[in-house]
């Protein structure tokens, strides 16, 4: 069905794309389903990209609070604009500026740390991952395993 065959009337409000209109049930049901077929019809597939947001907020009100089991810390801080994921890192006492290790990363502001030794001293510390690299870190928090 074609415009310029006369089948199909014009629709103000809906831009013309090689005879077929944008975000009609046909292209829904036929380009819809793979992304490879909207590409290669030239048609745009996502909104243009944007900048990155910039520098990341560094990740505010870290919270260790004891897990449901013995061995396990529960890790809670506030969202940062534009964080893809968060890194998290631990660090026996005392901490020194080589003593921290990456345990995990993680999409949302929480995580739950598991398999620490009860009875040892902790510290924890966040940082959010943009588009534009890293944030800087969180203020490190430190809580005894149970």
């Amino acid at each position: 069905m074609l415009v310029g065959a006369g089948l199909l009337t014009p629709h103000r409000n809906r831009p013309q794309v090689s005879g077929f209109w944008r975000g009609t049930k046909w292209e829904e049901e036929t380009c819809g389903r793979t992304l490879t077929l909207i590409r290669s019809t030239g048609l745009d597939v996502r909104a243009a990209s944007t900048a990155a947001v910039g520098p990341l907020a560094q990740a505010a009100n870290l919270s260790v609070t004891l897990g449901d089991f013995d061995g396990e810390l529960d890790l809670d801080w506030d969202n940062v604009r534009g964080a893809r994921s968060y890194q998290i890192q631990r660090s026996p006492d005392p901490v020194s500026a080589t003593s921290w290790t990456l345990i995990d990363t993680v999409t949302a502001s929480r995580a739950t740390v598991k398999n620490l030794t009860s009875g040892t001293k902790y510290w924890f510390r966040v940082a959010a991952i943009g588009a534009a690299g890293p944030g800087p870190w969180s203020n490190p928090v430190a809580k005894i395993a149970p």
